[in-house]
């Protein structure tokens, strides 16, 4: 199966870069111009940029904290940001279909 690769042998994927590569596969599956076989080749590498981003934004979401107010002292009151959605469950994004 095809992995997220950086752009060069020094650099590490970027979200910026796979969102960029994931938007060129799909213009390329919306054109109908790839057979089966390149097709079926181009979606795998998709998924693999659709987990990538999901794994960043998970991690990111884990960073942020929520600011609750400040002190008389003037720091900062903070508390972990919980999503209450849970976007991490890879599940949520299944097609219908397949649950039949």
């Amino acid at each position: 199966m095809a992995r997220v690769k950086p752009d060069s042998v020094d650099d590490k994927p970027t979200f910026e870069s796979s969102m960029l590569q994931l938007d060129q596969i799909v213009r390329k599956l919306e054109s109908n111009s790839l057979g089966l076989d390149a097709a079926l080749a181009e979606y795998a590498i998709a998924v693999e940029h659709v987990r990538f981003c999901q794994q960043q934004l998970a991690t990111a979401r884990r960073k942020i904290e929520k600011l609750r107010g400040i002190t008389s002292q003037g720091k900062a009151i903070t508390e972990t940001w919980e999503d209450e959605t849970d976007e991490d469950d890879p599940s949520q994004f299944e097609d219908e279909d397949d649950e039949k």
